[in-house]
């Protein structure tokens, strides 16, 4: 069946989880620095119910750039520092492997990834000394916290209806250091299980799909501070064409839902929450036996509380041998 035989974009499916993995956010701000792992949009892919059934190795690599802002005089935690007006903008590249299992029946299909993301990360933030407001901006780049997701699972109700279950974790592999504005590491391990369903609609070539994943973070040990647990639902639709071309569009509800730990009692709780929406394109083809897929994307934040707000860009290309 073509529809399974779709490359499923590792990155996006929470090797980066994109994107992106999708897919790889900075800690930034609703968490100790903003952000979190989840970017807007970043993290659903195409197909991502639907591991195909053909076993073998994929790899991928993209870009994400976002650039956004918390201004209004806001506090925001970050690092062990209290910040305000904070300008930021990231760019990741990630360089992912993507192992399909064989397996012996229909019904199922297994898959493993881990992700390398390379990161440029710059903040620019307003500290309070004293009676006074200093502006300040640092920058680094280098490899981020790696990303691991040891199982993917694909349960195929029917040729057009694929459910899937998925396990990811971030290990805290970056350089980090407390009373920095950037690093390349949130300095927590965190874990994200996930669900998703893509339903296809043959007659009229359209998929729609939708993932739920669910965000926990270990305390960060420099600073204390516990970043509450974090909810990202997102779906998307997206009409293809016999020539490969495939147009729709994303949308996400970010929502922290319960209160950071260990942060100061002015911060309230930092309860965070983000809505996001944009257009996606894909293009899908052969090269000889392998299955090339592109992938672009620009997601605009709005109606957001307590975290980062901006607009996020991620193009990716995969290959599966």
């Amino acid at each position: 069946m073509k529809t399974k035989t779709q490359l499923i974009n590792p990155i996006l499916l929470g090797a980066c989880v994109l994107t992106l993995c999708v897919s790889f956010a900075p800690r930034a701000l609703a968490v100790e620095g903003g952000l979190g792992r989840p970017i807007s949009g970043m993290s659903i892919a195409p197909f991502a119910g639907v591991i195909p059934p053909e076993p073998g190795l994929a790899i991928a690599t993209g870009e994400t750039y976002y650039e956004g802002s918390i201004g209004g005089g806001r506090t925001v935690p970050i690092a062990g520092l209290l910040v305000a007006n904070v300008d930021m903008k990231a760019s990741f590249t990630p360089i992912a492997l993507f192992y399909i299992w064989p397996t012996p029946t229909k019904e199922w299909n297994f898959a493993s990834a881990m992700s390398f993301p390379l990161a440029w990360l710059e903040v620019e933030a307003n500290f309070s000394l004293g009676p006074f407001s200093v502006r300040k901006k640092e920058s680094t780049f280098g490899l981020f916290d790696l990303v691991f997701t040891p199982i993917i699972a694909s349960h195929h109700f029917s040729e057009t209806d694929h459910f899937a279950f998925s396990f990811t974790f971030w290990a805290p592999t970056g350089s980090y250091e407390k009373g920095r504005l950037v690093n390349l590491s949130q300095n927590t391990w965190t874990f994200i299980p996930g669900v998703a369903y893509t339903k296809l609609l043959p007659e009229a070539n359209i998929e729609l799909t939708g993932i739920w994943q669910m965000e926990f973070d270990t305390e960060d040990p420099a600073t204390r501070y516990q970043n509450g647990i974090l909810s990202d639902l997102e779906v998307l639709a997206i009409k293809r064409f016999k020539n490969g071309l495939g147009i729709g569009f994303v949308e996400s509800w970010i929502q922290q839902v319960n209160d950071d730990e260990g942060a100061p009692a002015a911060l309230n709780g930092f309860l965070g929450r983000a809505f996001g929406i944009g257009p996606i394109v894909t293009y899908s083809t052969k090269v000889g036996k392998s299955h090339l897929d592109f992938s672009a994307r620009w997601i605009h934040d709005f109606d957001v509380s307590n975290r980062v707000a901006g607009d996020a860009f991620n193009f990716s290309a995969s290959l599966k041998f």
